[in-house]
């Protein structure tokens, strides 16, 4: 039987500790392999490169490929995720392993999504209950990086994104940040869907 795998691209070192998180709950025996892309050059090429190079590695398994990047990162970026030239680009290098290109998209950066679980944030960085406010922060999308480095810096503590925040990010409840971002379950539950699939959708 063919190996099976699902191969998650991740912008950067905080989503390398954070999905994996994810997994671990709710993606429990579907094999996965992670790929650190650090957010440089161009991410469509990144991708198409990983995958091509995973298969060269391991021509027996079947993948499909979830690219999970900040939807701020693409607005910003000068190459921003194309989905549909990526697809493109694996057809025409006849990448038959790959099965299904699919993006997960933190909207608008990862840090926003940890507001969801704020009062998380509030413990973590010690906060007396008379200093929080956890209602300034119930629409998390409003929010992000430079707001939870404020956040942290109003209780003496400092946010630094990628390997430095593990410990932060490791204290978080990730079953409700799931449940609280519509983007993130709807990509759980589509990997979750298509885990035993073994049909091609982009090279018939």
């Amino acid at each position: 039987m063919q190996g099976r795998s699902r191969c998650w691209y991740l912008e950067g070192e905080t989503e390398e500790i954070f999905y994996p998180l994810v997994a671990a709950r709710y993606l429990v025996g579907i094999p996965l392999h992670y790929k650190l892309l650090r957010g440089q050059g161009n991410i469509n090429r990144q991708v198409t490169g990983a995958a091509g190079q995973y298969l060269h590695n391991n021509p027996a398994t079947r993948v499909r490929v979830y690219c999970c990047i900040d939807a701020e990162r693409n607005k910003r970026s000068a190459t921003p995720l194309e989905l549909d030239f990526v697809r493109e680009e694996i057809v025409r290098r006849n990448l038959r392993g790959v099965l299904s290109v699919d993006a997960i998209m933190a909207d608008p950066e990862i840090e926003s999504w940890f507001f969801h679980d704020v009062e998380g944030v509030y413990g973590f960085v010690q906060a007396k209950k008379s200093r929080r406010n956890p209602g300034r922060y119930r629409n998390a999308s409003n929010f992000g990086k430079r707001d939870l480095q404020r956040l942290f810096e109003q209780f003496g503590k400092v946010y630094v994104s990628g390997k430095r925040a593990r410990h932060f990010i490791e204290s978080l409840d990730v079953e409700r940040i799931v449940k609280c971002c519509p983007g993130l379950c709807a990509g759980v539950t589509l990997i979750r869907t298509q885990a035993h699939d073994m049909t091609n959708h982009l090279i018939r």
